[in-house]
């Protein structure tokens, strides 16, 4: 794992990058090493994190005739395959990097198909001298990130808005990103705050030509990869090649020349990969969970019993949420950008933790996208028995549900409650994307901003949902339209940001193509049949996991927000939303601000994410916008 950064300027010389690029503003992705490479057009810089081949892999890296150069941020899981098929053809390698691997593939096949070729995680940047040509590529889900900006005729680009954020000459906002944050929680690419600054999406590539133009091209669509088929049909074959596939991956993940470990929550999806990596080691594996002084918030007691049962050295590390508290300053300002999932706290702390034993973890994420995970997943279920009752029944049930106060302790299912009911008449869509929304609907957003801020959020993420078109099932959409937004915008970005910080590697097993592909090649129902969510997960590695661990609700990386902006947080908050603040930044409304305060501190409501949203957002305005 590494940072990379850089300028490129393909048609003219290059004068003023040295100064505008903060290659060290990336020492905490990389700190074992730092390098630079810089000619008349391009500068291309590198730092770099140790993982495999730890003393001949130095960047940026140089083909064997110097035509070619090179900064790589990331792992490829099949490079020795790759490599063993180009020595084949007439290469000769002078390292064991996967970094060379890229060069020489680039070489033998072209940017397209190599990226096509190229299985693991990855953004880097490929400077072609005899064609004068550069490009800059990202891997095919999202796993790294790459943003990138134009400043005049130079293009800028970095693993982190913070590296180059000083080479863009406008700091305008793009109302496009503040409008999917406040609803979404986090800014999707390929969108940033920023409106001149944007983020490389997944499966893309840059190709930057010797005349200047600069062109966005996709390499892989994972519904052309899916073809024609009819899909797996066999639920006793389908486990098998589960199976097979997710041995794979852990085993293709495992590769290190460095202490390697595992997050392990308590949950299925990090209790498989953790028990797989178990079976495959023959030494017993690392393992790390968080564990919450709250009862209602703790999984450690779920971890450690899987740790027991696969013989793992485990370490918890127990939060005190006051620790997580006097942390938010610095977790928040490390995203560069607004960034609303507060699980990014737990996160950091177990990184921490983890850091001090390893430098690589393997994580259960993408699971919940691919076979069904979220709760959300069961809302048509849910609302198919609701439209069922009588209409005067439910007129009666839904006038109490109103009457009932937001409190402590009916919080959680007075909004599940109050979910069902509003989302009981939509459509598949429209559904979905309220489950989505987990901060101001489209209707509160309208009121939320002033006109000159508006932007139809929906649009975008309706076009994903309805451009899926492998499978007429919604709920297929819906799983697609995670794995394009959730998945890449929220739940990758945590995770890489939070073990960056921390100077740690995070591998995703179930992200490997060949899982997705199947996932995406299942029948719903070997995911979700009734309300047993994960069905084909659970059943295929039941027999590795100890049976409660199956029954297990699923909880998450929560922390009490609520309870921290009527305490620790409320005269911040009072700050952020007063009058006097909201008008002179004048981009909300100020009475509807208002409103949504007092409704939520006097509890007629239960406004916790849509405030954290615009606590968040007015945090990073405050120290990113007023401050500069």
């Amino acid at each position: 794992m590494c940072g990379i950064a850089g300028a490129i300027c393909l048609n003219h010389p290059l004068s003023e990058a040295p100064e505008k690029i903060n290659i060290d503003a990336l020492n905490k992705r990389g700190p074992d090493d730092r390098g630079i490479y810089k000619n008349e057009h391009v500068l291309l810089g590198h730092r770099r994190l140790s993982i495999i081949d730890l003393n001949t892999g130095h960047q940026p890296m140089l083909s064997q005739d110097g035509s070619v150069v090179i900064v790589f941020n990331g792992e490829i899981y099949n490079f020795k395959e790759l490599r063993k098929a180009l020595i084949a053809s007439g290469h000769h390698f002078s390292t064991s990097s996967d970094t060379e691997v890229i060069i020489h593939g680039y070489q033998q096949y072209g940017i397209q198909d190599l990226l096509n070729k190229l299985e693991g995680m990855f953004a880097f940047a490929l400077y072609d001298k005899k064609q004068n040509k550069c490009y800059i590529a990202r891997d095919k889900f999202g796993e790294k990130p790459l943003y990138y900006g134009n400043n005049g005729a130079v293009l800028y680009f970095s693993s982190e808005l913070k590296a180059l954020v000083e080479s863009i000459k406008s700091k305008a906002l793009s109302i496009e990103a503040i409008n999917l944050f406040l609803t979404l929680s986090y800014i999707p690419a390929p969108y940033s705050i920023y409106a001149n600054v944007f983020k490389l999406p997944a499966a893309n590539y840059l190709e930057l030509h010797a005349d200047g133009r600069v062109e966005l091209k996709t390499y892989f669509d994972l519904q052309n990869s899916l073809g024609n088929g009819a899909g797996i049909k066999d639920y006793s074959d389908a486990k098998s090649q589960l199976k097979e596939l997710v041995y794979k991956s852990v085993e293709a993940r495992m590769i290190a020349d460095v202490p390697i470990g595992a997050f392990l929550s308590g949950g299925i999806d990090s209790s498989i990969i953790s028990s797989v990596m178990a079976e495959i080691h023959s030494q017993p594996i690392n393992t790390f969970s968080i564990g919450f002084n709250e009862p209602s918030y703790d999984e450690s007691k779920r971890a450690q019993l899987i740790s027991r049962h696969i013989k793992s050295n485990h370490e918890v590390f127990f939060l005190d949420f006051k620790d997580a508290f006097q942390m938010l300053d610095e977790i928040t300002e490390y995203f560069d950008e607004p960034f609303g999932d507060s699980s990014a706290l737990p996160s950091y702390f177990v990184s921490r933790m983890a850091a001090e034993h390893v430098k690589v973890v393997l994580t259960g994420d993408a699971a919940d996208e691919l076979f069904g995970g979220y709760e959300k997943y069961l809302a048509p279920h849910y609302s198919q028995r609701y439209q069922k009752i009588p209409r005067p029944l439910k007129a009666g049930f839904e006038g109490l549900v109103k009457m009932i106060p937001h409190t402590r302790f009916t919080n959680a299912t007075l909004r599940k409650v109050k979910k069902v009911i509003s989302n009981s008449e939509l459509d598949a869509f429209n559904l979905h994307y309220s489950l989505m929304s987990l901060g101001f609907s489209d209707t509160e957003r309208r009121k939320l901003l002033k006109q000159g801020y508006l932007f139809n959020a929906k649009e975008i993420v309706q076009a994903v949902y309805d451009g899926y078109s492998h499978s007429a099932n919604t709920m297929d959409k819906g799983f697609y339209t995670d794995l394009k937004f959730v998945l890449e915008g929220d739940m990758l970005t945590k995770v890489d940001r939070m073990c960056m910080i921390n100077s740690l590697e995070a591998r995703v097993p179930f992200l490997d193509s060949s899982i997705v592909e199947f996932a995406f090649q299942l029948p719903v129902d070997f995911k979700i049949q009734g309300t047993d969510k994960k069905r084909i997960l659970k059943d295929t590695f039941k027999y590795l996991l100890p049976p409660e661990t199956l029954k297990f609700s699923k909880k998450g990386f929560g922390v009490p927000v609520n309870l921290w902006m009527r305490n620790e947080l409320k005269s911040e908050l009072k700050k952020y939303t007063s009058p006097s603040f909201i008008e002179k930044q004048s981009i909300f409304d100020v009475d509807f601000v208002n409103r949504v305060v007092t409704e939520h501190m006097n509890g007629l409501q239960n406004h916790t994410a849509k405030l954290w949203n615009l606590f968040i957002f007015q945090k990073w305005y405050t120290r990113n916008i007023l401050t500069n």
